[in-house]
């Protein structure tokens, strides 16, 4: 834990840079949002405070909603120190390759189990409590984007595609690697990130998308049932296209609807962790 503490001194040195990133910041923005309006009123409210702390560092860090994609925007200060924190690649083959072990030992699920005591403890330093929030929140979302577990091998690529980033495709005329299609929502997250235009996919997807039609999932917050889930749903799903041709119509509108029900998934197991471990004494 003290490691943790230690990396995570230095970011009082840097300020957000104006980059927005593109699942992408949209994506984190209306999962924090569904996540948000499934808290407590007293987990709220500490939350709130904690964002306020973030606030008084980063100017840009106001709301909730800013905070998910936060550990993005350092990463584009070239700050890769946590670089890791936002996946993890348990490998996969279709044609026989032999697998390798591709996970790295600092991972998202290793970041969640570290970063989880943190957040709980209102003894840590404030500052640094709110940091481990947004990187609590950003990590969750991130683990429900199927490409963020998952590295494909095969023949071409026998150390792994990191996620789909060296598998491209073809969507409109235009070549773009899997991975930021997924990013994307394959098209869900697109768009302004105005908190009317947040707050208005945010409200659509939990209609479609209510809590109670997951069953008991939205209560499962163990990091590794996720990371089955992504697998599976990269394997039915993201990975169903051929490499170097255009994606089908049905592959989009199949992708889309996987996107919103994760990013549902995990707003509710957000708002769930949350309501565990920032508790009003």
């Amino acid at each position: 834990m003290k490691h943790l503490l230690r990396l995570l001194a230095f970011f009082m040195l840097f300020s957000l840079s104006p980059l927005v990133f593109a699942w992408n910041a949209f994506g984190h923005m209306v999962v924090a949002s569904i996540a948000y309006q499934n808290l407590k009123p007293a987990t709220r409210e500490k939350v709130d405070n904690l964002v306020d702390y973030m606030h008084q560092q980063y100017a840009d860090m106001g709301t909730f909603l800013n905070i998910a994609y936060w550990p993005d925007s350092i990463r584009g200060q070239k700050i890769e120190t946590y670089t890791h924190w936002h996946y993890i690649d348990v490998a996969f083959s279709t044609d026989g390759t032999p697998l390798k072990n591709l996970v790295d030992t600092d991972n998202a699920v290793w970041a969640i189990n570290n970063i989880e005591p943190v957040v709980k403890n209102d003894h840590a330093n404030a500052y640094e409590r709110a940091r481990f929030l947004a990187f609590l929140t950003h990590i969750v979302a991130d683990l429900h984007q199927p490409l963020h577990t998952v590295s494909y091998i095969s023949a071409a690529m026998p150390d792994g595609d990191k996620g789909g980033n060296s598998y491209f495709v073809r969507v409109n005329n235009e070549r773009l690697n899997l991975h930021k299609l997924w990013d994307g929502g394959l098209g869900v997250f697109d768009g302004d990130t105005s908190n009317d235009n947040i707050a208005a996919i945010a409200k659509y997807i939990m209609e479609r998308y209510p809590q109670n039609s997951f069953g008991n999932k939205a209560s499962d917050l163990k990091p590794d049932s996720w990371i089955k889930e992504g697998m599976a749903n990269a394997k039915q799903y993201a990975y169903n296209t051929p490499e170097n041709q255009p994606v089908s119509q049905g592959y989009l509108e199949n992708g889309k609807r996987i996107a919103e029900q994760q990013a549902a998934l995990a707003g509710y197991r957000l708002a769930n962790l949350l309501n565990q471990l920032v508790q009003k004494p």
